[in-house]
């Protein structure tokens, strides 16, 4: 599912969760036009959606959608992750990039194969 906004258009990935790992198939990235830099995925225990980056064919970022100062839910605008409340800003590996939020986001250990990523979520 693509959705619309104003930082141009997010494409939500069907997660399968077996045994606290979050499994999407790699192809959640091929886009119309190329590979999507990022894809979001939500999961039945999290309010929050995660994020998930490509930064190449085996090397992945699975970030919580959620601010490390207040909780709120984070905007994605490209490899910028900003939050509506207090104006926080972090990159793509979930470091802070202004705060007020003095902590990074809660980022996943991801592993692949040819065909899914893997984000333990424990």
């Amino acid at each position: 599912m693509v959705l619309q906004g104003c930082g141009g258009s997010m494409y939500y990935a069907e997660g399968e969760m077996r045994d606290n790992v979050l499994q999407v198939n790699k192809s959640a990235f091929a886009g119309e036009d190329g590979m999507r830099e990022s894809i979001l995925v939500k999961f039945a225990s999290s309010n929050f959606p995660i994020v998930v980056y490509r930064f190449s064919e085996s090397e992945y970022s699975a970030l919580l959608l959620q601010c490390s100062h207040r909780g709120t839910e984070l905007n994605v605008n490209g490899n910028l992750l900003s939050c509506n409340a207090h104006g926080s800003e972090f990159d793509n590996k979930g470091n802070v990039l202004n705060g007020p939020a003095e902590l990074p986001l809660l980022s996943f250990p991801v592993t692949t194969n040819n065909e899914y990523i893997y984000i333990q979520l424990d």
